[in-house]
């Protein structure tokens, strides 16, 4: 029976688990490995961000009719 000879192919895969290995190794040691909650965190911070913009859009509608008429509106007043 002949050998298959599929030492490369091997070789191959051996080099692919090194690697990722080696950026789990890396992942580990950065301050996103430290911190379990990092994704939850910037999940967070995006609800934020948007229930503030939708405030911000509400209280843009809420105007008084004069600035509707007017049709000026500033919004740097409104804008951090």
């Amino acid at each position: 029976m002949k050998e298959p000879h599929n030492y490369r192919s091997v070789g191959w895969a051996m080099i692919a688990v090194a690697a990722s290995l080696a950026i789990v190794g890396l992942i580990v040691i950065s301050p996103m490995g430290a911190d379990p909650y990092f994704s939850s965190k910037i999940m967070k911070q995006k609800q934020a961000d948007f229930e503030e913009k939708k405030q911000m859009e509400e209280q843009l509608k809420n105007m008084t009719s004069d600035t509707a008429k007017t049709g000026m509106l500033i919004l740097s007043a409104y804008l951090k």
